[in-house]
């Protein structure tokens, strides 16, 4: 018995499912190189975190605006960070963490994530989409279901 018949006779799997699944498989290893491709820049704003520092601005890090090329996975995993106190030193990297004193921990957030296209072909897209109006319609009809779910 061959491996199609054993399955076949196993699972009910015919040929054409075999078919589908293979496209399938295409499919997945399509939407993860478009996932893992650099398409957006991210501009940064961090921001000192007056809980942890337990308002000292000494013990707060410096505010700052910062840039990175980022995937689509990475966009993901930097929006989860904005939902958390990070702490920095500068000599972080250099020691282990362990080494470092909690007194001299500068506690931060980031205050907010500006996402942009970065290559042509979404630089095309959001323009395009934008002299068509699309962001105006999008945003009227945004307030009207805001408004009315007041």
């Amino acid at each position: 018995m061959t491996k199609v018949e054993a399955e076949i006779e196993t699972y009910g799997i015919t040929p054409e499912d075999e078919n589908l699944w293979d496209r399938r498989q295409k499919q997945l290893k399509e939407t993860k190189k478009k996932m893992d491709e650099k398409r957006y820049v991210c501009t940064i704003y961090q921001e000192g975190d007056e809980l942890m520092s337990e308002g000292d601005w000494k013990r707060q890090a410096m505010m700052r605006r910062m840039y990175s090329v980022c995937s689509t996975n990475e966009v993901i995993e930097l929006l989860e960070c904005t939902h958390q106190t990070f702490w920095t030193h500068p000599d972080l990297g250099i020691i282990p963490n362990e080494e470092i004193p909690e007194e001299e921990k500068r506690w931060g957030h980031y205050r907010d994530v500006i996402i942009e296209p970065f290559t042509k072909e979404l630089e095309e897209s959001y323009l395009g989409a934008s002299e068509r109006g699309f962001f105006k319609h999008y945003q009227f009809m945004y307030e009207k279901r805001a408004g009315g779910a007041q």
